[in-house]
């Protein structure tokens, strides 16, 4: 599968549990954003078609894991209701986790190539703006970063 349009990473948690561990490969779901923080901005920085990567701590360890691959498929943000988490961006899913098996769900570290400092809120970070541009520093070029996804997800022929 080719990643050309995977640009973004998203880290979210669920003090409960796994967030979005319902959402089944090919759907389309709401990833939701901040309310309260009026994340619209946020949730509309990528573009119709781009990939973003879900990343969070695992609630059985301190490990932060690689979660879910998505798609964008909506053309900007919606306020569905008031609440928290009311600001959201239809994404079709692309790779999920197998949550059952916690040894098979990439680490960040294994998908990134460094232990990256994960900022809490669940805004939407640009992967040229991951610390100082150290994907392309580690990878040479977003082309083999994302190559590098495909194979860790399992995506490649």
């Amino acid at each position: 599968m080719n990643l050309d349009r995977l640009k973004f990473v998203k880290n979210i948690d669920d003090p409960a549990g796994w967030a979005y561990e319902d959402w089944k490969l090919g759907s389309q779901q709401d990833l939701h954003w901040a309310n309260a923080k009026r994340d619209h901005a946020s949730a509309d920085k990528a573009d119709l078609d781009d990939l973003i990567l879900l990343v969070q701590k695992s609630p059985h360890s301190v490990e932060t894991r690689v979660t879910h691959l998505v798609k964008v498929v909506s053309t900007s943000a919606e306020t569905l209701s008031a609440d928290d988490w009311g600001i959201v961006r239809e994404v079709a899913v692309v790779w999920v986790a197998d949550f059952a098996n916690l040894a098979s769900i990439p680490t960040d570290t294994d998908v990134f190539g460094w232990k990256r400092h994960r900022p809490a809120g669940g805004k939407l970070v640009k992967l040229e703006n991951l610390k100082a541009n150290r994907v392309t520093q580690l990878w040479h070029s977003p082309e083999i970063f994302q190559r590098h996804v495909a194979g860790m997800l399992r995506l490649t022929q």
